[in-house]
């Protein structure tokens, strides 16, 4: 019986969230968390694995196989088993829905003996944010597709372009770690869609704060290329500055950030946010680590100590 493995990593946005889906650059790296998936013919379709969100996940295969017969012109698939294995949290600000809907997507793909591309993966793939998220930049898919650190910008919905920076980052920059101010009550959908309404009111504000991102994210990526580990916690903290302004940051994670800045370190959020609860998981940058990790299990709250992964989607033999 065939077996097909397939996994992609889950991301952090180091800048540029909101304002990417507007056209402007985001600096986005995968991470080594990654969510797997196995699939193989049965007898009965059946979603192993993914019961905290079945419903979602029943909604994007439906969505999935639908484009896929689209673009290949095959008329039916055969029922299947997928069997879904995360170690990325769920709507948490860390790509969750782009490495599976990548995942599916080559997972599908394969089964069917269909040959696939990156390029492929994304165009299909594509249809899948766009049900979680509504009007995604896409750079959270391409980062799960591709790996590694990617400069990405949305200059239409049908034109992305992306590249990945040609130095190592972490020759002079430590690892990042992730601090948990709690899953948001609102879906990246709404969050998007509030900054949307946003725009249509105020819209010379909403401009000014996203070209400071743009310039943020320029300046981030010099910082990562020359180890300047103050100019990079400035470009977070001046990043986080403008989500605020936004209103996609709760009193929570403020709250977590303006202490983690008292320490000398930086964060933001890392993803769309959130306002009535928690606002996803924070992106956390200090000099000394040992300070926000004492921080944080003082407070009791939850990390993640992360590396930036190289590999993108691939095939688990």
């Amino acid at each position: 019986m065939i077996k097909i493995g397939v996994s992609a990593p889950g991301k952090i946005h180091l800048l540029g969230e909101h304002a990417v889906v507007y056209g402007k650059p985001a600096l986005l790296a995968a991470i080594n968390k990654r969510i797997s998936v196995t699939i193989n013919y049965s007898r009965n379709k059946q979603i192993l694995g993914g019961q905290a969100y079945e419903k979602e996940i029943k909604q994007l295969l439906e969505i999935l196989e639908e484009e896929i017969k689209k673009q290949t012109k095959i008329k039916k698939i055969e029922p299947y088993s997928i069997k879904i294995n995360s170690q990325v949290p769920i709507g948490s600000g860390l790509g969750s829905s782009a490495a599976l809907s990548a995942s599916f997507t080559a997972a599908l793909l394969s089964l069917l003996k269909i040959p696939w591309d990156k390029k492929t993966i994304f165009n299909i793939a594509y249809t899948g944010e766009k049900f979680f998220h509504g009007n995604p930049s896409g750079g959270d898919l391409a980062t799960a597709i591709e790996g590694g650190f990617l400069w990405f910008r949305k200059d239409f919905d049908f034109l992305k372009t992306f590249s990945h920076l040609p130095f190592n980052p972490h020759k002079n920059i430590k690892q990042f770690i992730l601090i948990n101010s709690g899953k948001p009550e609102e879906s990246t959908k709404e969050m998007v869609k509030k900054v949307s309404e946003l725009k249509i009111s105020f819209p010379q504000k909403i401009q000014t704060l996203f070209d400071s991102q743009e310039e943020l994210t320029k300046q981030m990526v010099i910082a990562l290329r020359d180890g300047d580990e103050d100019a990079l916690i400035n470009c977070i903290k001046l990043g986080e500055q403008n989500l605020e302004k936004l209103g996609v940051v709760g009193k929570k994670a403020q709250i977590l950030i303006r202490e983690i800045e008292e320490l000398g370190g930086a964060g933001k959020i890392n993803g769309g946010g959130g306002v009535k609860l928690g606002s996803g998981m924070l992106l956390v940058y200090h000099k000394d680590m040992k300070k926000i990790l004492s921080y944080a299990k003082q407070k009791n709250l939850e990390t993640l100590v992360i590396q930036t992964e190289k590999e993108g989607l691939r095939r688990d033999e």
